[in-house]
Formats: structure tokens, C-alpha cells, sequence
């Protein structure tokens, strides 16, 4: 139950009865500023909470045709190629940029000290995922990239998930190991094909050539995350009920894409 609840957290807002963000992304209107305070659920016309993304107002319309090339965001939770000289060099905005933004949502309410007093939320971060609200200088940055990057290794252990989403820990972990993996997949394909310079060392290469700009496919980059921590979560002997979540994800995509 607890993979269908952390999953549930991540996806509701795009599965609901109401066009959700997935049904959204695939008609050209793109949030681009996933966030802790752009996600909320409502209780109050269901039996079970029904997820909401709110704060469409820097949203972009986008034809299929064109490339969004936005730069709306929330630093700490924007995707990792976003900040690794994507903000400069004008990546292009991808579903999965949102579907990353998502699951550092989740990460940090997992992880941060939240109090609720007189109607406001007052949240303290703890120390790793402190840096990801520094970017004031390259160094802050890097530190921030580096975190999410190595994150995993760390969840669940020195890095301590708060009492309340314990029972959460193994599928989140997973969902930050699938990014920093994915990460570390994408810029090692950007620098393998580069020649190294002479007299350079193995780690040493010349900055990687403008590629062309990557398609943006929702439907497969959403199936891709899903049946990838679910092999891991097997891998790990914790996958018992993901099965279930998979298929409930998948029907709902499979709905949303229909005309």
C-alpha cells in the first residue's frame, strides 16, 4: 500500500476525473513550475483525496510543432539538466522536466520538518536538501546539482525521512535514484562522442557540440520512470502492490491520450 500512496502523491494530480497535468501537457498547455506550494489535494468531493495542480498563470501554450523553450521554474525542485547549464544554454522544456520536478516535491516534504501553527506551514529543510535553496553563486549551484545527483545513496539513511513518511522511503528512494541515474546516462551520451583533447586525461574533455534538441514524448517518458523503479523495487525484493500502481498509471495515460 505504501507504493500506491508515495505514487499516488506524484501522479494523482495528472490522473483525476478533471484534465489533469499529463492530459494537459499533451495539449499544449505546460505548467513548467511543479512545486510544493503549486500542489495541493482535495477531500472534500471524494472518499479519497483528489490532487490538484494549481498556478497556471506563467504556464505556456504550446503547439505540437513548436519547441518550448520557457524558462518558468522553482530552483529547488527544477530538474537536474534544467540547472546544470540548461537555464543558460536553452534547453528544451520536456515532460519529463515536470515528471522530475514532481518526485523532488515529494522528496523534500519526505525529508523536511514541517509545522503547521495558526493556518501557515512553516517547513525546515534539513542539511542536504538545504543547498538546494542556495543559488546565489557556480559553487552554490554545483552543490545543488551534486545533492539531487547523489541523493540516494544517502535517503533513508544519514539523509532521514521523517517519522510520517518512513513507510514511503524505499519507493522514493527509487524515484531519486532514477533521475540521478538518468542524468548520469544523459551527459555521459553527450561527452562520448567528443574526441578528447591531446594530452588530456580520460576525464578531461572538450565541452560537448550543440546536439539537436531532444523530442519531447510524455507518453514514453512517463512509462519509461514508472517501469523503471518498478524493476529496481523487484530488484530490491520491495516491489510487492507496485504491480497494481503500474497498471492503474498506465489505463489512465493510455485514457488521456485518447481524442
Amino acid at each position: 500500500m505504501s507504493h500506491v500512496c508515495a505514487l499516488y502523491c506524484v501522479f494523482e494530480p495528472s490522473l483525476t476525473l478533471s484534465p489533469g497535468h499529463y492530459r494537459l501537457w499533451v495539449n499544449g498547455i505546460h505548467h513548467g513550475d511543479i512545486s510544493y506550494n503549486n500542489l495541493m489535494y482535495d477531500i472534500s468531493v471524494a472518499d479519497e483525496p483528489v490532487g490538484i495542480v494549481n498556478d497556471f498563470d506563467l504556464a505556456t501554450w504550446v503547439d505540437h510543432k513548436a519547441t518550448n523553450n520557457d524558462r518558468t521554474g522553482t530552483i529547488p525542485f527544477m530538474a537536474i539538466d534544467l540547472l546544470d547549464g540548461g537555464l543558460d544554454d536553452r534547453t528544451p522544456r520536456l515532460y519529463r522536466h515536470d515528471i522530475e520536478s514532481f518526485v523532488w516535491v515529494l522528496t523534500y516534504i519526505t525529508v523536511a520538518n514541517i509545522e503547521y501553527e495558526n493556518y501557515t506551514i512553516k517547513i525546515s529543510p534539513l542539511p542536504q536538501v538545504d543547498v538546494w535553496f542556495k543559488d546565489h553563486d557556480y559553487a552554490e549551484r554545483q552543490a545543488h546539482i551534486s545533492s539531487k545527483r547523489l541523493l540516494h545513496l544517502d535517503y533513508g539513511k544519514s539523509q532521514q525521512v521523517t517519522d510520517g513518511y518512513y513507510h514511503y522511503h524505499s519507493v522514493v528512494r527509487r524515484m531519486v535514484w532514477y533521475w540521478g541515474n538518468f542524468h548520469e546516462s544523459l551527459r555521459d551520451i553527450k561527452y562520448a562522442s567528443q574526441p578528447r583533447r591531446r594530452g588530456a586525461s580520460n576525464h578531461s574533455r572538450a565541452e560537448p557540440a550543440p546536439s539537436k534538441p531532444e523530442v519531447d514524448n510524455p507518453r514514453d517518458s512517463l512509462e519509461l520512470f514508472i517501469t523503471k523503479v518498478e524493476k529496481s523495487l523487484e530488484e530490491d525484493g520491495t516491489g510487492q502492490g507496485f504491480a497494481e500502481v503500474k497498471t492503474l498509471l498506465f489505463e489512465a495515460i493510455r485514457l488521456s491520450d485518447c481524442p
